[in-house]
């Protein structure tokens, strides 16, 4: 059972973060408008808390447990400089950075069982974030519900962690 005094204030922080990370990810593969970008950031929050609420594996419940602000990453190492395009080409490389950190970090300290609820916690926020707010539509009318962009990111992180999306 691995419990939150496993890990340096740095990588518990890291760990808390990633989730939102993977939400924004969703986000930045097809960015849209300001409202379909507000509803897959609370589809994926909603997805990490009830994820971490429903768990009964240790490592879940100690985060789900950690209700102190963890610290948020400074927006310009995340994004970069450049252009907009530039700026969302380099938060999804800083995205895909911050799972491999924390996916390493957990393979050296936590259990198997733990390691696997963490991943099927991302691809929960990733989906469900994926699935909050329709693409490509005008008004409300047309588009999808998962751009190809989406799941193209949802693939790449389905490969990424090694689990079925």
């Amino acid at each position: 059972m691995t419990q939150k005094t496993a890990f340096s204030p740095e990588e518990w922080t890291l760990l808390r973060i990633v989730p939102s990370l993977v939400s924004g990810g969703v986000s930045a593969a097809d960015p849209g408008g300001l409202i379909g970008a507000f509803k897959e950031a609370t589809a994926g929050m909603r997805a990490m808390y009830e994820s971490l609420q429903q768990s009964n594996i240790e490592l879940m419940k100690s985060l789900f447990e950690d209700q102190s602000r963890p610290a948020v990453p400074d927006p310009k190492a995340l994004l970069g400089e450049g252009s907009r395009e530039q700026q969302i080409a380099n938060f999804k490389s800083a995205v895909t950075a911050q799972i491999d950190r924390a996916m390493s970090l957990l393979d050296q300290k936590a259990l198997p069982d733990e390691v696997l609820a963490y991943k099927q916690m991302l691809m929960q926020v990733a989906e469900r974030a994926a699935n909050a707010a329709k693409e490509g539509g005008f008004l409300g009318f047309g588009g999808v519900k998962v751009s190809e962009a989406e799941q193209t990111f949802l693939n790449e992180l389905s490969r990424m962690l090694k689990i079925q999306a």
